[in-house]
């Protein structure tokens, strides 16, 4: 598994807009992780050996995209 950042930026109100894909094999989406004020830690809490030694890459993204991500992988 590896872990990308996407960042839409910070919404009207300043709040981060950054979400953590996890990637299966072969590209797959695995799950999405609002990174909130947490920051890596928030990927790490949940898959603690992720991207071990290193910060995923970021991408920008919309915050369009940013909700429907997160909104795919909710529980």
């Amino acid at each position: 598994m590896i872990a990308i950042k996407l960042n839409a930026g910070n919404d009207r109100n300043g709040n981060p807009r950054r979400v953590f894909v996890v990637l299966g094999e072969g590209g797959s989406v695995l799950d999405a992780i609002d990174e909130g004020y947490s920051g890596i830690s928030a990927l790490h809490e949940k898959y603690p050996n992720i991207n071990e030694g290193w910060a995923p890459m970021e991408f920008d993204t919309t915050p369009r995209e940013y909700r429907e991500t997160l909104k795919r992988f909710k529980a």
